[in-house]
């Protein structure tokens, strides 16, 4: 997966204030081994044809409540956008563990909040909530399943 996660990190390199790429690509890709050992982590990896197009990476490390699951990273490669895989790989995820889930973007990332507000309001039926931090810029996507 790592090839897939550099892309990634290189994706979202615009939408927060990275001054060191290098030296945050390496926690990044560390923090990454924590999916496969931590028991409070989970990853899902995305095939097409054996091969990776996509992840999405979810721990209880939660910004906006106290328990429940977050989605940390999510990923799509260019290409496989806009045909219907990242929702479906959301939807798989949510059904892994009913209860709280959140969802928290960058206000940079724009094509992510709309792709997030759209699957969420979709798979609640538009039971959801749209909160803002002071210490997070940008949005959080509060929901039950």
């Amino acid at each position: 997966m790592g090839p897939v996660f550099k892309a990634y990190l290189e994706y979202v390199e615009p939408f927060y204030d990275i001054y060191d790429f290098d030296c945050w690509c390496d926690r990044a890709m560390k923090n990454l081994s924590a999916y496969a050992l931590a028991e409070d982590r989970r990853g899902y990896v995305l095939r097409q044809s054996n091969a990776i197009i996509g992840f999405a990476l979810v721990n209880e490390h939660l910004r906006f409540r106290d328990e429940g699951k977050a989605v940390a990273e999510f990923y799509i490669q260019e290409g496989y956008r806009r045909k219907g895989y990242g929702r479906m790989l959301a939807e798989h995820v949510f059904a892994q563990a009913p209860g709280n889930w959140e969802v928290a973007v960058s206000a940079k990332n724009h094509p992510a909040l709309v792709f997030w507000e759209q699957v969420i309001s979709s798979h609640t039926n538009g039971l959801f909530l749209r909160k803002n931090d002071p210490s997070f810029v940008g949005s959080g996507f509060l929901f039950t399943i």
